[in-house]
C-alpha cells in the first residue's frame, strides 16, 4: 500500500506514513517557532520538524512549491527522487537537499525500502549551508554523496531528542545542533570526494603486472582497481606517472618481452602469444616503437641468434 500526500500549505507538513515502533516524527508548532524566530541564535537556521523512518515500505511524498527546506539522509535501502522532469536513484549514504519553492517527489524502493532521517528547516542561512554541503552555489535540488556515518546518524538522533521539547531554550539548542549537523555533513562530503578522487597507482601497476599475458581493456582495468570515472582515472594516472594507463601497460609488456628474449630461445611469435598478442607483426611494431629496434635485432645484439 502506498501513502501519497501533496503539500502546498505554507506551514511544515510531513507525510502520513504510518510510524512503526522505531520510527519518529516531530513537527514543531508554528506558535512555538514564532517564540524564538527572532532569537539571534535561531533566526538563521531553525528546525521545523525532524524524524526517522526505518525501512519505510510504501513511503511516498510529493511537495508542490514547498514553503520550507528539507534535508533527507538515507542510511540504508534505496529510493528515488524526481524533479524537473528527471529522476535519480537514491541509495545509502546519499543526502537530498530540497530547497523551498522547488517542486519534487520521492519514494522508497518497493523491493529495498529506505531508512531515512529527515529535517524540515528554515532561515536565511539554510541555502548557504546547502551550497556548502553540495560544494557548489547551485541553489536547486541536489543529491550529494557523503557515505554512511554513525556520527551523522547520532547528530540526527540528538536533534530529534532536542526538538521534542517545546521550551525556547531547548529550541535554541536544537537550532545549533542543526548547524553542527549541517557543517559535519559538508565535511563528510569533502572527505568522501577526497577518498574517491585519489588513485592508488601502485595498485593499478600491480594489477597490470598480473595481466601481462592477456589483452586488457581500459574499462576492465578501471573496474578492477578504482571507483573513478574513465576521464578522472586517466587524468589522475597521467598526473602521477606522466603516461596513460595503457601506455604503461604496453611498457610493462615490452619490458617482459625483453626479459623473455634474454633468457629463452622462444620465437618472437611465441613470446608475443605469451603476452596476449595473436599478431606477432603488431607486437614487433609495438616493440620497435618502444625500444627503437625490432625484437629480432634486440636478441641478436644480446648474442641470441
Amino acid at each position: 500500500m502506498l501513502f501519497m500526500e501533496i503539500v502546498e500549505q505554507p506551514t511544515t507538513k510531513t507525510s502520513h506514513w504510518p510510524l512503526p515502533a522505531r520510527g519518529q516524527r516531530t513537527v514543531i508548532p508554528p506558535s512555538v517557532l514564532s517564540s524564538v524566530r527572532d532569537h539571534p541564535l535561531c533566526s538563521g537556521c531553525m528546525p521545523h520538524g525532524v524524524g526517522f523512518y526505518p525501512q519505510a515500505s510504501g513511503h511516498r511524498m510529493e511537495r508542490q512549491r514547498p514553503a520550507d527546506n528539507l534535508l533527507i539522509y538515507c542510511v540504508s535501502g534505496a529510493g528515488e527522487l524526481a524533479y524537473g522532469g528527471q529522476s535519480q536513484p537514491v541509495e545509502a549514504g546519499d543526502l537530498l537537499l530540497l530547497p523551498a519553492g522547488f517542486s519534487h517527489r520521492y519514494h522508497a524502493n518497493p523491493q529495498q525500502p529506505w531508512s531515512i532521517y529527515w529535517v524540515h528547516l528554515g532561515g536565511h542561512e539554510v541555502q548557504r549551508y546547502f551550497d556548502e554541503i553540495a560544494g557548489q552555489p547551485d541553489g536547486g535540488i541536489r543529491r550529494v554523496r557523503v557515505g554512511v556515518h554513525s556520527r551523522l546518524a547520532e547528530d540526527f538522533q540528538a536533534l530529534m531528542a532536542a526538538a521534542t521539547n517545546a521550551q525556547p531554550e531547548h529550541l535554541v539548542y536544537a537550532a545549533n545542533l542543526l548547524r553542527s549537523l549541517l557543517a559535519y555533513a559538508s565535511l563528510m562530503r569533502r572527505q568522501h570526494q577526497v577518498r574517491h578522487a585519489t588513485l592508488d597507482v601502485t595498485r593499478v601497476n600491480s594489477y597490470l603486472q598480473t595481466a601481462i599475458d592477456r589483452r586488457l581493456s581500459l574499462d576492465d582495468l578501471i573496474t578492477a582497481t578504482s571507483d573513478l570515472s574513465r576521464y578522472h582515472f586517466i587524468r589522475e594516472y597521467k598526473r602521477q606517472t606522466g603516461q596513460t594507463p595503457m601506455q604503461a601497460f604496453q611498457r610493462i609488456k615490452v619490458s617482459h618481452a625483453c626479459y623473455l628474449l634474454d633468457i629463452s630461445d622462444d620465437s618472437v611469435a611465441t613470446i608475443a602469444l605469451q603476452l596476449g598478442h595473436d599478431d606477432p607483426y603488431y607486437f614487433s611494431r609495438l616493440f620497435k616503437k618502444m625500444m627503437g629496434i625490432s625484437p629480432q635485432k634486440y636478441r641478436k645484439e644480446r648474442g641470441k641468434n
